[in-house]
């Protein structure tokens, strides 16, 4: 008795790790993939605002991509999309704003949305905004390896959509290491969140 619990034990973790090497590999296959191209807007997905006290500088590659995009003329408007963060309570949109700022963007050229908790919210709620104000394509704008999950999510919910990844970012390898989980998760959620 014990030893058939023992395999089936050895089986499921054996499942599990592969499970967990297909999606790795996904995302390393299909990571650092620009699609750029002419767009109404670009949508930088927010991430946590602060990192050991200081702003996130993964957060501020994905802000300063995401104005490039705009100043380059692939997109006239920047939705900065992130609502509170739980770990301290800044509202990610208005952090991605001051940066954007800082990098002289317009702030007409702004526009926030500070609701989504989640990479589907972003890509939900900017959907909302882009049916509002009658945009119809988007450039998605993360770091190489949230763009995969963010891509698969963005078809599902029939947006016409382009990548622009921003450059690595060494300061979030546990975030990389943990995406394929994430990305295990929203597709046994139907890919919701």
């Amino acid at each position: 008795m014990h030893r058939r619990v023992g395999i089936a034990v050895l089986i499921v973790l054996g499942l599990g790790v592969a499970a967990y090497l297909a999606a790795l590999g996904y995302i390393v296959r299909n990571m650092d993939r620009s699609t750029l191209q002419q767009a109404d807007v670009a949508l930088v997905l927010g991430s946590r605002v602060y990192q050991g006290g200081q702003l996130n500088p993964c957060l501020v590659k994905r802000v300063e991509e995401g104005v490039e995009v705009v100043r380059q003329g692939w997109a006239r408007w920047l939705v900065l999309s992130g609502g509170v963060d739980p770990e301290d309570g800044a509202i990610e949109a208005e952090a991605m704003s001051s940066i954007a700022g800082r990098l002289g963007l317009p702030s007409e050229q702004i526009v926030l949305e500070p609701k989504a908790r989640s990479t589907y919210q972003n890509l939900r709620f900017t959907q909302q905004l882009m049916e509002q104000r009658g945009w119809k394509t988007v450039v998605i704008v993360s770091e190489p390896f949230h763009l995969p999950r963010a891509a698969l999510m963005a078809r599902r919910l029939g947006l016409e959509f382009a990548l622009a990844p921003s450059p690595h970012c060494p300061q979030n390898l546990p975030a990389f290491l943990r995406e394929p989980l994430v990305l295990l998760y929203y597709a046994l959620r139907g890919w919701k969140g």
